[in-house]
């Protein structure tokens, strides 16, 4: 006879287990982009170079 109960709770907890792995990359994630956000709020300004090629300054005032 098929065992039903098993089969349903082994695909429950792998579920489960991907469901939380994905939860993990997803914090992971988030916590790098604050990380790299406040580098870039924190860095002091500097010459960028633009899109089209040309030198901008960025000025502080």
């Amino acid at each position: 006879m098929v065992d039903y109960k098993k089969m349903y709770l082994t695909l429950f907890n792998a579920t489960e287990d991907a469901i939380n792995a994905l939860e993990n990359v997803r914090q992971a994630l988030i916590q790098a982009q604050r990380e790299c956000e406040e580098l870039y709020v924190s860095a002091p300004a500097q010459d960028e170079e633009s899109e089209s090629g040309e030198l901008t300054v960025l000025s502080a005032t």
